[in-house]
């Protein structure tokens, strides 16, 4: 009778481990998927930035006005923290950004400003509203990414 009770022992301890097996698989993929909906998310917010900031830009281009755009954007994509900065290069210039912790390791995702022009800044989502400036000083245009404080 020992050696039966025995076997079933095995068998329950072999049964928990296949499970929590599962359940770790299973955790594993359901967080993989948030993270793709984060990205994509993310990439829309992105594409939004780059196209208010692309309107900016033409409004300076054709009538030498500074002007700025306030967008109120979501603090958490999903439960993840994001974050976005204006960058360039001598090949062009660029709104970046990434999910976590802020200004950590390479962006993930990049899109493109039609335009070569100045840029600078940062924002992190939750903290404020994003604010978006643009002006010509001098020959350049000059776009600048932060954060809206009234007053």
């Amino acid at each position: 009778m020992a050696s039966e009770a025995t076997t079933y022992f095995y068998t329950l301890l072999a049964l928990g481990v296949i499970g929590l097996m599962i359940t770790a698989s299973f955790e594993a993929h359901a967080m993989d998927l948030r993270t793709a909906s984060g990205k994509r998310e993310l990439k829309g917010l992105l594409e939004a930035i780059a196209s208010e900031g692309a309107e900016l830009i033409a409004l300076a281009e054709a009538t030498d006005a500074s002007s700025r755009v306030c967008l109120r954007l979501p603090g958490t994509l999903g439960n993840i923290r994001w974050w976005a900065r204006l960058a360039s290069d001598s090949t062009g210039a660029w709104v970046e950004g990434g999910l976590g912790d802020p200004w950590e390791g390479r962006p993930e995702l990049r899109v493109e400003l039609p335009w070569n022009v100045s840029v600078s800044g940062t924002y992190e989502g939750g903290v404020g509203t994003l604010s978006l400036s643009c002006s010509r000083q001098g020959s350049d245009i000059m776009l600048i990414l932060g954060k809206w404080e009234a007053g």
